[in-house]
């Protein structure tokens, strides 16, 4: 063979070779600048109640109006419901159409619910009513009570004699009686007493003086003194409200937008009042007997109780003869000695050293 020939034989190898390679990198770099496509797992998905046959607004929610939706489970939302069983027998608090999710607020265990009305009518079960009654610092543990508490009730009052004819407080008042139509030889009939001060006569009683060895009449130094007495009358009684209820119309303040042009107006401060009354539950037999005791001058205590105490104990009603065996306080002997300056009434201490103490009535 040629030289030539080989020349050109090798020239394009070489040619071949150096295509060869170009093709080689070109590959590798295409290869290199290829973006990489990652995959996105699924989310897993659940089942959640919804319904499948409309539903009236207060009617029972039945198994065969119900059906299921599956939704990626980012998309579940706590109020969702899972579980067909946590709705039957509920009822609907609005009209449900078809295919809706069914959440926590739609349903409710007691028809009505979603009834024109007030707010502290939803909170009463059924058979229950509630009552108001009146509250100050030391019946109000202070004004430590809140809404939902459960408190205790103690009822004070005061008992008096009474003439069971005349139903009047005694002792009786009595003057002279003057027979009318005897003859005008007869004589009067006057009975025993003393002036009063008032132009009546009191009943009083006669004793036998010891000393003097003769008849005393004595009559009241003052009029008769009532008997006290305290009891608890309920227990395990649950409060729906504290002071009084507000007339004004609920403004849902998140549903008010602010212009974006203007500042948002701050939030007005209401002062805190002290509540004189309090609003409880209670059945309504227990309604009609505080309704009694309430106009017939009763006082009453209220005892704040722990949340988880369901326990009802016997109480034994306090007077001032249960006071005295119960806790074993003496009466005072009558000594020839007493404190001087005499004491009347007992004092509030927490005016001691701020000038003269304020007698306690």
């Amino acid at each position: 063979m040629k030289r030539g020939s080989r020349i050109l034989i090798f020239l394009v190898l070489i040619i071949v070779i150096l295509i060869a390679v170009a093709f080689l990198v070109i590959g590798r770099g295409a290869l290199s600048t290829t973006p990489k496509v990652e995959f996105t797992p699924t989310p897993p998905l659940v089942g959640i109640v919804s319904v499948g046959q409309p539903i009236q607004r207060d009617a029972p929610i039945k198994i065969e109006a119900l059906s299921t939706m599956v939704i990626p489970q980012n998309y579940q939302t706590e109020k969702m419901i899972t579980n067909a069983e946590d709705v039957v027998g509920k009822y609907a608090t609005y009209p449900l159409e078809q295919g809706l999710p069914i959440t926590t607020d739609m349903i409710s265990d007691r028809p009505g619910i979603n009834q024109l009305g007030s707010e502290a009518a939803r909170v009463i079960n059924p058979g229950l009513v509630a009552i108001t009654l009146p509250l100050n610092l030391q019946s109000g543990v202070a004004y430590a009570l809140r809404d939902g508490d459960r408190i205790n009730v103690i009822a004070t009052t005061m008992f008096v004699d009474v003439d069971s004819n005349f139903q009047s407080i005694l002792p009786n008042n009595f003057g002279q009686v003057v027979a009318a139509g005897l003859q005008p030889d007869a004589s009067t009939l006057v009975t025993l007493g003393m002036n009063n001060g008032a132009g009546e006569r009191s009943v009083g009683r006669a004793e036998l003086d010891p000393v003097l060895n003769q008849a005393v009449y004595f009559i009241p130094a003052e009029s008769q003194r009532p008997r006290l007495v305290s009891q608890m009358i309920l227990q395990d009684v649950q409060v729906l409200h504290v002071g009084k209820f507000s007339l004004a119309s609920t403004v849902d303040t998140a549903a008010v937008a602010t212009p974006v042009d203007q500042t948002p107006i701050p939030a007005t401060v209401v002062p805190t009042e002290k509540p004189e009354v309090i609003t409880v539950i209670v059945s309504p037999q227990d309604a009609v007997a505080l309704t009694y005791l309430l106009y017939g001058g009763a006082k009453f205590t209220f005892t704040l109780r722990a949340p988880d105490d369901s326990t009802r104990i016997e109480t034994e009603a306090a007077t001032l003869q249960y006071i005295l065996s119960q806790y074993a306080i003496p009466v005072p002997a009558k000594l020839p000695y007493s404190f001087q300056p005499r004491i009347d009434n007992l004092q509030d201490l927490s005016s001691v050293g701020a000038g003269t103490p304020t007698p306690i009535p």
